[in-house]
């Protein structure tokens, strides 16, 4: 009997690592631009700005690159300018840019951020405002990064609980579906689990994309089927 269970719980183990990657990723993506939401940026525009990219993590000696893609859907020359802001310990950073986009065309504007924009001990907000050309509004958007305390690059910490996080949930759960479907309590746990992994994954990537409020939403559910879906399992 204990022979049979071992390596039901260490798949169970490899399940629930990965899960503790994917929601650490999550939670802290989430955190970063919900904290740069409510920063002090002043606010200027009323209509969200699309396609703003922030790095997920840097460490305290590590600089990186703040995005926005812009895109001319109109049919005449656009010279939209750009206003970025970024933390710092005494106020925000402004930096002022412009592009020239001739009808249906795309342009990248890039900025660097590092040490100098850490503020609040573990973050770093930035937010670009592009001012309105006609016919298009002002438009606006915030995105944050998180600071780690480790001499790794932020990146690669990343791509770690992101491989580590998927391939764990799904390496688990597909090899304990394989390997125990005739065990009536194994299975009985593995729908549940299933599902909330399903869950987890959506909430991942939703807050990779950077909409946090989203995120945040279905961060709070899988608290609450972790939380039902233990007790049940304990109970029964």
């Amino acid at each position: 009997m204990e022979h049979h269970q071992s390596p039901v719980r260490w798949l169970f183990g490899v399940f629930a690592l990965g899960m503790l990657c994917s929601l650490t990723l999550a939670a802290l993506s989430t955190w970063a631009d919900l904290e740069a939401a409510f920063y002090g940026f002043e606010r200027r525009a009323s209509t969200s700005l699309p396609g703003l990219h922030c790095p997920i993590f840097l460490n305290r000696n590590e600089t990186g690159t703040v995005s926005i893609k812009v895109s001319n859907t109109t049919s005449q020359k656009l010279s939209p300018s750009f206003r970025a802001e970024f933390s710092s310990p005494l106020e925000p950073i402004a930096a002022l840019d412009f592009a020239n986009l001739n009808p249906g065309e795309a342009k990248t504007l890039r900025w660097t951020i590092g040490p100098q924009n850490i503020d609040l001990k573990h973050f770093i907000f930035s937010k670009v405002l592009v001012y309105s050309t006609y016919p298009i509004p002002d438009r606006e958007s915030t995105c944050g990064t998180f600071i780690l305390d480790l001499p790794i690059p932020g990146n690669v910490v990343a791509g770690l609980l992101l491989v580590f996080g998927l391939a764990g949930m799904g390496g688990g759960l597909i090899w304990l579906w394989r390997t125990q479907s005739g065990d009536a309590n194994v299975m009985r746990a593995l729908r549940p689990f299933t599902f909330l992994a399903a869950i987890v994954v959506v909430a991942l990537f939703t807050s990779l994309a950077g909409f946090w409020l989203q995120a945040l939403l279905l961060l709070a559910v899988v608290l609450i089927m972790l939380i039902v879906t233990m007790n049940f399992l304990v109970f029964r």
